[in-house]
């Protein structure tokens, strides 16, 4: 569970995020998501990007417990699957990155097999060190790393309209994100253990909402 972060399991989840973001998200996927959609490219919204990175991270924190010698091929596999319907999304790989598909295969190649060879060298948990180190600390709000489960929880407590403080402060900018979709208040217990535990599963178009908005910002981050 990406709560996890603050047990054992801390430094394999920074690892995930990491291996994440050097394979997949700071890549060529970045020129689909920031081009216009056509008649062949899906739009790769914010929220399909949500729901894509915070799957994959679970995928890659699965794939560090594994003992197969080969396990980082597995999240190459995943990563470069065209066929696969996205979880949460409505589309696959070719789908959303048509026009940048060869790029995205080259760059996450080239990143697996330069990650390959230093697992190879290191100790397990130095390549889980190696693996987070040019992420830790940047984006600890993120899905899998120490903060997510007190932005989650804060999040939670603005939709209950319980942060006074934060509806003073953000009130403006809240309503021109708009009203929280349906399907999040609903049931915000269950839209809680969701975003904490497997995002993807509320769905591209809810997760477009939360998207860059403060309301996922934690209290002791937040401006």
């Amino acid at each position: 569970m990406s709560r996890g972060f603050e047990t054992q399991d801390g430094l394999r989840w920074a690892a995930a995020y990491g291996l994440v973001r050097s394979v997949w998200r700071n890549g060529p996927i970045e020129n689909a998501h920031a081009s216009r959609p056509t008649s062949r490219r899906k739009a790769l919204h914010d929220g399909t990007m949500f729901a894509r990175n915070t799957w994959l991270t679970r995928r890659a924190f699965d794939i560090l417990g594994s003992d197969d010698q080969f396990r980082l091929y597995e999240l190459e596999d995943l990563v470069l699957d065209r066929d696969l319907v996205w979880p949460g999304c409505e589309g696959t790989l070719t789908d959303f990155g048509w026009g940048f598909l060869g790029d995205i295969k080259k760059h996450a190649k080239q990143r697996i097999d330069m990650l390959a060879h230093f697992e190879q060298s290191l100790s397990p948990d130095d390549f889980l060190v190696f693996a987070s180190a040019p992420w830790f600390g940047a984006r600890d709000d993120h899905y899998g790393m120490p903060m997510w489960p007190a932005c989650v929880e804060a999040a939670v407590c603005r939709l209950r309209g319980e942060d006074e403080e934060f509806w003073r402060v953000e009130g403006d900018w809240m309503t021109r994100m708009g009203p929280a979709p349906a399907a999040v208040t609903a049931d915000l217990e269950a839209t809680r253990d969701l975003l904490l535990e497997s995002p993807w599963e509320l769905g591209a178009e809810n997760l477009d909402w939360f998207a860059w908005n403060p309301i996922l910002r934690s209290r002791c981050t937040q401006a």
